[in-house]
């Protein structure tokens, strides 16, 4: 099967930069790379990291504290430069009603949240909700002056119609809540397409998904935006609903859909599951070779790669950690998947000795040194990091020190030295290997991150196990002198 005359024009990769994001250099031996495999653009999330200015220059990386952490107004130029040099278009991506967290945990914007305590969620009540996204949305289209298309998000809108105001307003209202989100999405789709009538709107379609033909239809939604499908599951749950095609079929003339090649198989995620993503694949192609008739115009499909489930959480997969996944699920796109076309891939990217995992578990080391992607030191150095994590997880709930050092024995001082003894050693290495492999990390991750990026992924990955067998090996010593002295 041959997706590039099959199932639309458009190969989007999704680029999210509100997680890890990489410096100017890294997108230029990237984006020509991602060319080469067939991908026709990018949907490039900004979130933070843009330098949004005047009155919001607070929410971007104009901010005093976000400096160390986002484009200055020159390095975001230079990134749609690259893309275009590669060939590849800009579809942005700007959150406009749910994911609003980089907005609404400002002081200055709190008041704008549906529930006062959540920053996810946008009211769509309050009059100045619309003025602010309107003003995010003049940034990124001045920004970008190029576009054809505007993602504006709307997706996961967790909290909707639950303040007063438009607790009366749902109540009021024909469809309830229904209407109270596809009002507020239509104004924002009608600002641009009165502000910018040559822009085509996309946006993500769950939120759609429960609403019925006569309520999408009773608020003419189909004039406005073009729906993104997004299901990442794999084959033995993929679960679309049943009348999703006919429905849509029936209202949009132009629909897009949504993969996912990282992030997408767990929030602390750290390699991704390649036999998981090629099966989302799979199923799609499948799904779309049932109902593609269905609809008017399939314009193509984004290659997702989440770099956090939200503005707050930790960080999944590092994008280079997934280019050998975004590698293989573009091939399984345009070609289907097979195992000659697994090897074709794996030893495209180097790997030839050192198999492409397919499942997230840890590999011996040795590094090899034949990779030939750009970031793939780092991607090895996840795999040592994840060796290591689980050798550190055998020692800490080992046996040994569940029977001879546990909290009881150690705070009445009822240990055997003889025991401790042999587990120094044990700490002692562990300590050495980690300080090697945080060593390895800060080098790798310097040529390809910002160094706040590196604070956070080393406070929340190595330093809590430095910390704890910092820790125990102070309390062996500890024991030891005090009851060999008794």
């Amino acid at each position: 099967m041959d997706a590039l005359t099959t199932f639309g024009s458009h190969r989007l990769v999704h680029i999210d930069l509100k997680g890890a994001p990489p410096r100017v250099s890294y997108f230029e031996k990237l984006f020509p790379l991602l060319r080469s495999w067939g991908a026709t653009g990018l949907l490039l999330e900004w979130e933070d990291t843009f330098p949004y200015n005047r009155e919001l220059t607070q929410i971007g990386s104009n901010a005093l504290r976000n400096l160390s952490n986002g484009y200055s107004v020159q390095e975001a130029r230079q990134i749609l430069q690259i893309a275009g040099d590669s060939g590849l278009t800009v579809m942005p991506l700007v959150q406009t009603f749910g994911h609003m967290e980089f907005v609404l945990k400002h002081d200055e914007w709190k008041n704008l949240r549906e529930v006062p305590s959540f920053p996810s969620s946008m009211c769509p009540s309050n009059p100045r909700s619309q003025p602010l996204v309107k003003a995010l949305i003049r940034q990124i289209v001045t920004f970008h002056p190029d576009i054809q298309y505007l993602h504006i998000g709307a997706d996961e809108v967790w909290h909707l119609g639950l303040c007063p105001v438009c607790i009366k307003r749902a109540s009021a209202s024909k469809h309830g809540k229904a209407s109270l989100f596809l009002e507020y999405v239509l104004s924002i789709a009608q600002f641009i397409k009165e502000t910018y009538p040559f822009l085509k709107i996309v946006m993500w379609d769950d939120m759609l998904r429960p609403m019925s033909i006569q309520v999408l239809n009773e608020h003419y939604i189909g004039k406005y935006v073009e729906p993104m499908i997004w299901h990442y599951n794999p084959r033995e749950n993929f679960s679309l609903p049943p009348d999703i095609w006919d429905k849509y079929g029936s209202i949009f003339p132009h629909i897009w859909g949504a993969t996912a090649y990282k992030g997408a198989t767990g929030s602390c995620q750290h390699i991704p599951t390649i036999r998981h993503h090629i099966s989302n694949h799979e199923r799609w192609l499948e799904e779309l070779s049932v109902n593609v008739g269905k609809i008017n115009e399939f314009r193509g499909i984004a290659f997702t790669g989440w770099s956090r489930y939200d503005h707050y959480a930790t960080m999944c997969e590092l994008l280079p950690t997934g280019i050998p996944s975004l590698a293989l699920c573009m091939k399984v796109w345009l070609y289907g998947y097979t195992e000659q076309t697994h090897n074709q891939v794996a030893k495209s990217l180097g790997y030839i000795e050192h198999p492409l995992y397919v499942t997230p578990q840890p590999r011996p080391i040795p590094i090899p040194n034949n990779l030939l992607f750009p970031g793939w030191q780092i991607a090895v150095g996840i795999e040592w990091f994840l060796n290591y994590k689980t050798k550190f997880h055998g020692l800490v709930y080992s046996e040994q020190i569940l029977t001879w050092m546990n909290k009881w024995q150690v705070s009445n001082n009822y240990t055997n030295p003889m025991q401790l003894e042999s587990l120094i050693p044990a700490f002692t290495d562990m300590l050495m290997e980690l300080s090697a492999l945080e060593n390895y990390m800060r080098v790798q991750m310097e040529m390809v991150f910002y160094t706040s990026m590196l604070d956070e992924w080393m406070g929340s990955n190595v330093q809590p196990m430095e910390q704890e067998l910092t820790r125990l090996k102070q309390t062996a010593e500890n024991q030891i002198k005090i009851n060999s002295s008794i």
